[in-house]
């Protein structure tokens, strides 16, 4: 895929503007921003004192969580329809 293709996007990110490029659409880039936005945002609630770095890590870090979750409850999903296949 040629460069041109990509979409591009100015966001803002906890006070910061960001150029996001990629194939993803433009709606989905901006819910991808305001999803690390708010979770930075949520986190620097409960932690006021917390570096621009310190909280983008611990943003970081909670989303992988939040995705590693939802992988594994996928996985299990997936093995239980199978099963469920497996029975019919």
């Amino acid at each position: 895929m040629q460069k041109e293709d990509n979409n591009r996007i100015r966001v803002d990110i906890y006070g910061h503007e960001y150029q996001l490029r990629g194939r993803a659409s433009v709606q989905h880039m901006r819910l991808v921003a305001g999803l690390v936005d708010d979770k930075m945002r949520e986190i620097a609630q409960s932690n006021p004192r917390l570096d621009l770095n310190r909280l983008a890590v611990l943003a970081a870090v909670n989303i992988a969580d939040e995705y590693l979750r939802l992988r594994q409850e996928y996985e299990e999903l997936l093995k239980l329809m199978e099963r469920s296949q497996e029975r019919s």
